[in-house]
């Protein structure tokens, strides 16, 4: 599965983005911010790609820039069996600043609403992460509230922030 927006390709990761994910979730303010392990080794960003990638129902993407294929970050769409479906992401530090994630998130929202019939999509972030925040609002998510202790990270329960999307509230691409 391969996902375009006018800037971007999202595509299943492979192989050899091993190297790279190891490199970019060095940086600790990814690590802070979001439930991946810590710290992060080259056996985790091949775990990762052996669970996420070349598989029918994959449902994670790295993101690249369409010109130049440069990967910007990571993005998912997690769907729950007992749950509503969730969006994840992480932009690497020099691709910060541009956009990129929420041009990612509305691309994902929308094949999530439009081809795969989700009623809703959430969102958390740890309490604090104002970036991972203003992508969801720039998206268009609604947030709903802090909840106590509901994410790991850094290997301890975390408040988070939640926030929720339904189809009709998805913003527009404005590029």
């Amino acid at each position: 599965m391969i996902l375009t927006s006018a800037r971007l390709t999202l595509r299943a990761p492979e192989d050899h983005d091993i190297d790279w994910i190891t490199a970019e979730l060095q940086d600790l303010d990814i690590q802070r911010n979001t439930t991946v392990p810590s710290p992060y080794e080259r056996r985790d960003a091949k775990h990762f790609v052996a669970n996420t990638g070349n598989r029918d129902d994959n449902t994670t993407f790295v993101i690249t820039t369409t010109s130049t294929g440069q990967r910007a970050g990571v993005i998912s769409l997690h769907q729950h069996p007992k749950h509503a479906p969730s969006i994840g992401y992480w932009i690497g530090k020099s691709a910060r600043g541009q956009g990129i994630a929420t041009e990612a998130a509305l691309r994902i929202c929308r094949w999530g609403f439009e081809d795969l019939n989700l009623p809703i999509i959430t969102w958390m972030a740890r309490v604090g992460n104002e970036a991972s925040r203003a992508v969801a609002l720039k998206t268009g998510f609604r947030m709903e509230g802090t909840l106590r202790l509901r994410i790991t990270s850094q290997g301890q329960l975390r408040d988070c922030w939640a926030g929720s999307l339904l189809p009709e509230e998805l913003l527009p691409d404005s590029r």
